[in-house]
């Protein structure tokens, strides 16, 4: 079938049926009569008026071409659905999430259950980074218990406070916690600004170079003179090319150094001068959490609150072998010491070695701005080895039937936009029996909050694909089920 310009189709009708002795004409060998049939009639042995006799494709001789139809595209049922809404559309992209257990970042607050004590301590940490320099939390729950739930939370809070936020997962395999250049990169390419859509280093670095006075103040603050930003922000400034701008953003971003940067840095500086390198390997931790103090400095001079740096699954570390939980110790303690500074009194800084090609503090100081957010399972990660008690937070099951009875009701209202419908008297019921039965499978370790999201979706969809589903009978299965058996 093919499609016509005017709207219809042409559809293929049957061929017409050679006989044995019919007489047929072939475009270049002229008139024949066939003599034999093969492979179901498609191909035929014709004895042409010359003498010849060839065996063909009945689809060579005149006439025997597929016959066209034109057919009114009217006349062809098809049903064309009509579009959805925006908020249509967008409900049932939510809905789809909390299917599978996980609230989309667009709608994380209103689908937060709970978490009042945690919200307020992250609030109270931004709040600290911004006005005393740096402040660090570890988020420790188990496994679908919402950790990365809080680290979404968090970059929504801290964007709202014009904080630039970096946030990376941790890998065993593509980014273990041992390589903290690694880790440097991710968060440099993945770093967000407030109210745009912007990526990457590249922007906060272009916003300072654009004024001398703002470069020149950082260079002036820096604790050492020659370091890797400093030395690029420079080479920014002083590159015409934009390949070569964006070939010194890479750089500073964690990317690869090309040959042709020791010479563009070292024309316009003092005879044995040394460039600057961000360390990929050996001891490198120190000049990390140098670099990401140095980067909430760059953003406190752009106009930014600071820098947050939130750090997911970091329970690898307990996956790792015996000889790489050191590196990855010294990359924590480092960021924390750096954040903390002299509060940090669980980790000492002569603690941390130096890299054998140069010395760098642990932080820049001054106008620094840095909070430091990790979550964790338990596992043997010696957080009391660098953290105070109230900079642990810990997330358990213990939440009461009213948070879970909110949060059903927000669940509710965007599955009946989802599906358009209105919620009747069950739905009522349900919700506030659901809650119970959902606070009580959590305290009996029977739920986690994933779960429990995946539950209150399940419930919603019987409810609408059942009318004659009674709230009674269902929230009694749901009774049986978290009584019997873990989900």
């Amino acid at each position: 079938m093919q499609p016509c310009s005017n709207g219809a189709r042409w559809l293929d009708s049957p061929l017409d049926s050679g006989m044995i002795g019919e007489s047929v004409e072939h475009p270049q060998y002229g008139r024949g009569r066939i003599v034999a049939q093969y492979r179901n009639g498609t191909e035929w042995m014709v004895h042409f008026a010359s003498g010849l006799r060839f065996r063909r494709s009945r689809l060579e001789f005149n006439g025997q071409r597929p016959r066209e139809t034109l057919v009114s595209a009217g006349n062809l049922s098809r049903i064309v659905p009509m579009p959805m809404a925006p908020d249509h559309w967008e409900a049932r992209h939510l809905i789809e999430s909390l299917r599978v257990g996980v609230a989309p970042a667009q709608r994380i607050r209103d689908l937060t259950i709970g978490l009042e004590a945690e919200r307020k301590s992250l609030t109270q940490a931004l709040h600290q980074a911004h006005s005393e320099g740096g402040a660090t939390r570890a988020v420790l729950g188990e496994y679908g218990y919402g950790k990365s739930h809080v680290i979404e939370l968090t970059t929504q809070e801290a964007l709202d406070c014009n904080f630039l936020v970096a946030v990376t997962s941790l890998d065993l395999h593509e980014l273990p916690p041992h390589r903290a250049f690694d880790i440097y990169g991710s968060l440099m390419r993945n770093l967000r600004y407030p109210q745009s859509d912007e990526r990457g280093l590249g922007p906060l670095l272009a916003a300072i170079t654009k004024t001398p006075a703002l470069q020149a103040k950082f260079s002036e603050s820096a604790p050492e003179a020659d370091d890797p930003l400093v030395c690029g922000l420079q080479a920014l400034g002083e590159s015409s090319s934009s390949d070569k701008r964006a070939a010194w953003q890479n750089w500073l971003m964690g990317g690869r150094k090309e040959r042709w940067m020791d010479w563009a840095m070292k024309r316009s500086r003092p005879r044995g001068f040394r460039f600057p390198s961000i360390y990929r390997n050996s001891h490198n931790a120190r000049q990390i959490a140098y670099l990401l103090t140095g980067i909430s400095v760059l953003a406190r001079l752009a106009g930014y609150s600071g820098l947050c740096v939130l750090l997911d699954e970091a329970e690898s570390y307990s996956l790792l072998y015996p000889y790489q939980r050191p590196k990855a110790s010294l990359f924590f303690s480092a960021v924390v010491r750096a954040a903390l500074g002299n509060s940090a009194i669980r980790i000492n800084p002569d603690g941390l070695p130096q890299h054998r090609f140069r010395e760098y503090p642990i932080r820049y100081g001054g106008s620094q701005s840095l909070f430091f957010l990790f979550t964790v399972t338990h596992s043997d990660i010696p957080l009391e080895a660098w953290l105070e008690d109230e900079q642990i937070l810990h997330l358990n099951h213990r939440y009461k039937a009213q948070e879970i009875d909110r949060f059903l009701e927000q669940a509710l209202a965007f599955h009946t936009q989802a599906y358009a419908y209105e919620p009747d008297e069950r739905h009522r019921k349900v919700c506030q029996g659901a809650a119970e039965h959902l606070g009580q499978g959590m305290r009996s370790d029977h739920l986690n909050i994933r779960a429990a999201m995946r539950l209150s979706v399940e419930l919603f969809d019987l409810l609408y694909l059942h009318p004659d589903y009674t709230a009674a009978t269902l929230l009694s299965e749901l009774r049986k089920s978290l009584s019997q058996q873990a989900i």
